[in-house]
């Protein structure tokens, strides 16, 4: 197997029995100049490798997969890691994805609704690639003393919905007072913090970033994980909190309601605090519940890497999913 991944400097080497191209690409030109880049330095290194799969994860170098496979003849597969929709390719590289979309011979999407958005706006099938976890990694812990729920995820995008979920916090504590609300993720809070009920901002911390080894104790010590938002294309953050044997609350749109189910979350109309306080009102009541970890951890194990995902993708790369709808 050979990895190519773009980084800061040329190199080559071997990790746990990979081959690993790292390729120099530049961010002069901005993020999508350093994709155009990148694609175009792509081309003659599949062209020369003689590849069975060639598996994109961008527009750009599926693009250039395509474009050596006139050479090499190698099977293309790309997991597009959005929503394959019209209005989420108003962007530079609209271009590609559309060849993308015509030519490659596994399209693959993260979740049913993703796969939906493909066939509407493109008229081709996909094939679905849900997102992963290795769920060893994520184990149950002791919950906080507060009933606590986080959130995990863009703080200053307003389609994830922080706003929405602190003017429910601000309701929930009305019966609840004792509850507090974690913030994990990119991007500057202070906005959407100020603008917040006084009842929710008092009882919100901001946790910052945090590293990969945090968010599994961070997932673990919650009552519950929480995600307001909409147009979402898998919601990974709700399958690492089922993996740590942690409820789950998500919006009621896009790929979210394929991920919730009884005994281990609740759903909640979009942009609506007062449904999203209810589903929270009710995720803590059942976080609760003694068997609730080992169920949230039954659900979660269709998404582990080496049991579930990986041997799906290994499938798909030998043909057996093959999707000839391109």
């Amino acid at each position: 197997m050979t990895i190519i991944a773009g980084a800061s400097r040329w190199s080559i080497a071997r990790e746990d029995g990979v081959r690993i191209i790292r390729v120099q690409r530049s961010a002069r030109n901005g993020a999508f100049g350093a994709e155009r880049r990148f694609g175009a330095e792509v081309v003659p290194l599949l062209a020369a490798g003689r590849f069975d799969v060639v598996h994109a994860l961008g527009a750009r170098d599926a693009f250039g997969a395509l474009s050596a496979r006139r050479v090499a003849r190698h099977r293309t597969v790309y997991t597009c890691l959005g929503l394959p929709a019209f209005d989420y390719h108003d962007r530079p590289d609209a271009d590609a994805h559309r060849r993308v979309a015509a030519e490659i011979d596994v399209y693959g999407c993260l979740s049913l609704y993703a796969m939906s958005c493909l066939q509407r706006d493109f008229e081709r099938c996909g094939v679905l690639t849900p997102g992963g976890v290795r769920l060893d990694r994520f184990t149950p812990a002791g919950r906080s003393d507060a009933p606590t729920l986080l959130y995990s995820g863009a703080l200053d995008e307003p389609r994830k919905g922080v706003a929405v979920l602190l003017q429910a916090l601000a309701i929930i504590a009305k019966s609840e007072p004792g509850v507090r609300l974690w913030l994990t993720g990119s991007g500057d809070p202070s906005v959407v913090l100020a603008a917040a009920p006084p009842a929710a901002r008092e009882r919100t911390e901001y946790l910052g970033v945090g590293g990969i080894e945090e968010l599994p104790h961070r997932y673990a010590s919650a009552w519950a994980t929480v995600l307001p938002s909409i147009n979402e294309a898998f919601g990974l953050v709700l399958v690492e909190s089922l993996a740590a044997g942690t409820p789950i609350v998500a919006s009621d749109h896009g790929s979210l309601p394929e991920l919730v189910e009884p005994g281990i979350g609740f759903l909640a109309r979009p942009d609506d605090p007062d449904a999203l306080a209810q589903a929270c009102r009710e995720v803590l009541e059942l976080a609760r519940e003694p068997s609730v970890e080992d169920r949230c951890r039954e659900a979660a194990r269709r998404h582990d890497w080496d049991s579930s995902v990986a041997p799906a993708v290994e499938a798909f790369y030998l043909g057996a999913d093959r999707d000839d709808s391109g």
